[in-house]
Order: C-alpha cells, then sequence, then structure tokens
C-alpha cells in the first residue's frame, strides 16, 4: 500500500470525530452534568441486551415520556427503579446527548443466566504515582472538550498520525504538549494504566496514551484497558486506538481486532460506540470486511435501529462499507441481510460494469 494513503484528509472523520466521540453522557455512575441553560429533554429511548423480556416491560418499568426533562438525577432515579425490579443480571440507563439539548436514554441489560457477557479483568489494586502536573493537564483538556462540544459538536480532528489534533486553536495546544508529556512519562502511564487502584487515574492515562510517540507499542496496554473493569477506562482507551486503527488501515500496522470485536459486544452503550468507531477506521481496509461482517454484523443490525444519532450513523455507514449494501435506514432490509449471512446465503452485490460506448470525442 502506497505510504502516500497516510497522509490523505480521513475519508470517514467529519460525522465521527464530530458527533460521536465525545458526547455529553449521563448515567448512574457518572457525576457529569449538562451545561447550565435549556434543559435536555428526552428524544427517545433505545433498549439492548434483551432476549427474553420484551421492551415495553423494561419501558414500562421506567415510566418516562418523550418530551420529558433529562438530567443526572432523573438518569440515576431511573437506573435504580430498573435495578431494583430484580429481572436482570445487569442493567444501566445512560444519557447522550449532542449538544441540540436533546437526549438519548439507553437501556443496557444483561438477562439472567447469561452472565457470561462479563467478561472483565479483575480491578487492579496497586498505587502507582503519576506527575500530578501531567494528570491536571488532561483532565483540563477533557473538561475543555466537553464544553466545545456544546457549541461545536460537528467539528473536524486530524488523525492522520496516529492521535487527535483538534481543528480548536484552543484543544490542539492541549494535545500538543501532551505529544511532549506523554513519551517523557510513558512508562508510569502504561504502569499505572495496568495496576493502580484508582479507576480516575486509569482513565486518565487511557486518554493520555493516545498521545504516545510509538504507536504500535502503545496498542498493547490500551486494548488490555479494553478490559478494564471501569467503562470509563476501556472507553478512554478506545478512543486513544481509533486514530491508531485509521494509521493502521492505512499503512498495515498489525492491529489486533478481536479486543474490539469483543467489546461491541459488551452491555453498555459506551462502549458500543467506541468499538463501532474502531471498527469504522478499521473497514477502511477490505480484508478487514469479512471479519466484521461475521463477528459483528448482529450488533450492528441492532444499532442500525437505535434513535440514538451516534449508534445509528456509526452502524449504518459501517455496514454499507462492509457489504457494499444500499439500505441506509431501512433496518428490515439489514435484518434480512443478517439472516442471509448467517445462513450463508449472501453474497456481495456485484460491482457496476464500467461504461462502455463513445468516446466523448467520436461521432455516433
Amino acid at each position: 500500500m502506497s505510504p502516500v494513503r497516510r497522509f490523505l484528509a480521513p475519508t470517514l472523520i467529519p460525522f465521527l470525530l464530530g458527533m460521536a466521540l465525545l458526547p455529553l453522557t449521563i448515567s448512574a455512575q457518572s457525576a457529569t452534568s449538562p451545561p447550565e441553560g435549556a434543559p435536555y429533554t428526552l428524544a427517545g429511548i433505545d433498549v439492548f441486551g434483551t432476549g427474553k423480556t420484551p421492551d415495553s416491560v423494561i419501558l414500562g418499568i421506567l415510566g418516562i415520556q418523550q418530551g420529558a426533562e433529562i438530567n443526572p438525577a432523573v438518569v440515576t432515579a431511573l437506573d435504580e427503579k430498573l435495578r431494583k425490579s430484580g429481572k436482570f443480571a445487569y442493567s444501566r440507563v445512560s444519557s447522550a446527548g449532542f449538544g441540540d439539548r436533546k437526549s438519548y436514554l439507553t437501556v443496557d441489560v444483561v438477562e439472567l443466566g447469561e452472565e457470561r457477557r462479563f467478561k472483565f479483568n479483575p480491578a487492579p489494586t496497586g498505587e502507582v504515582a503519576v506527575p500530578q502536573n501531567v494528570l491536571d493537564w488532561v483532565h483540563r483538556y477533557e473538561k475543555a472538550s466537553v464544553q466545545l462540544f456544546q457549541t461545536l459538536p460537528r467539528r473536524l480532528k486530524d488523525i492522520n498520525a496516529g492521535h487527535f489534533l483538534d481543528s480548536d486553536p484552543g484543544l490542539r495546544e492541549y494535545e500538543e504538549k501532551m505529544l511532549e508529556m506523554v513519551p517523557e512519562n510513558y512508562d508510569v502511564l502504561v504502569k499505572a494504566l495496568r495496576e493502580d487502584k484508582d479507576t480516575g487515574k486509569r482513565a486518565a492515562c487511557a486518554t493520555l496514551l493516545g498521545w504516545a510517540s510509538d504507536k504500535r507499542a502503545v496498542i498493547i496496554p490500551l486494548e488490555e484497558a479494553m478490559k478494564d473493569p471501569e467503562v470509563q477506562v476501556r472507553t478512554n482507551a478506545a478512543r486513544s486506538l481509533l486514530p491508531i486503527a485509521y494509521l493502521s488501515a492505512n499503512t498495515k500496522v498489525l492491529f489486533p481486532m478481536e479486543p474490539v470485536l469483543e467489546m461491541i459486544h459488551y452491555p453498555t452503550s459506551a462502549d458500543r460506540n467506541k468499538a463501532a468507531a474502531i471498527l469504522l477506521q478499521l473497514a477502511i481496509d477490505p480484508v478487514n470486511h469479512a471479519v466484521i461482517r461475521e463477528k459483528a454484523g448482529d450488533v450492528l443490525v441492532q444499532m442500525a435501529g437505535a434513535k440514538q444519532p451516534a449508534q445509528r450513523e456509526h452502524s449504518i455507514t459501517l455496514l454499507t462499507i462492509i457489504t457494499g449494501e444500499k439500505h441506509g435506514k431501512d433496518v428490515a432490509k439489514w435484518k434480512a441481510w443478517w439472516k442471509a449471512q448467517k445462513a450463508g446465503t449472501w453474497a456481495p452485490p456485484k460491482k457496476p460494469e464500467p461504461a462502455t460506448g463513445s468516446s466523448p470525442g467520436s461521432k455516433s
């Protein structure tokens, strides 16, 4: 593959990086609050993980209507209500907003008897000293990122070098400084990511390592972190891997896909979104299409019917790339595709033959 491709503008980036990487997420496990101003209102609810329980049962338990105000207290109350029902081995209610004052609830459940879906590593128990100035810097960067997302959610980011460089000058300054800080502290950041009991510190290290200088080497600790028991650590690691996945697809840098294909089946919206974002980058290389179809097609089809924009658009774009089908938002057709894929009866659509006929200057 020609190295020139490494420096081309990322073709999948405008929607992907503008809309889905840093949505404002509220969950019962998060203290994040929406910015001051008009309230966020409920625009839709998506339910994932049900095999035995009808969605209507879950919606009945929640008892919330479209247009209702959504804030951290509401999400926490809904999460507790669902857990207290005792119907599931695991449940989580989260809300994502995308800068337009609309919130989308996602309800993730694990049915009783399906606990095998929990495949996370044991929580670390150590303590690793990370320079406080480095942690403070990334925390300021993350706060500024969330604030800017509310006004410019669709701005572009350059990922050609395997890390994020924001189009906003203020955020770009943070990122360029991390290009200096991270290599100087690389070993301790990796150690803390693997061993520190503080989930906040592990999450910060997962973000920081996105600006490591050796992109090949950092894939290993970041993919290990995608099995961390804390969702924020997992998703921060996945976010850091996204530009590296783009680099891999364009330069043939080895990027093990199995951790990503496992992550897309994890029982949280944040895991699915980040895994799909990585797979979008890996799908630049056609050699990856078959394994994505086989091992992620079921989840992608379900995501294609989601009301939350990030889940829906990611999956539709990815399904279109890996199948060549042009079903758009027609979920019924995507479900039919998946049924044929599982049965082994689906074949990729034939590419149109090149147009033939007279040249522009010839006479008929």
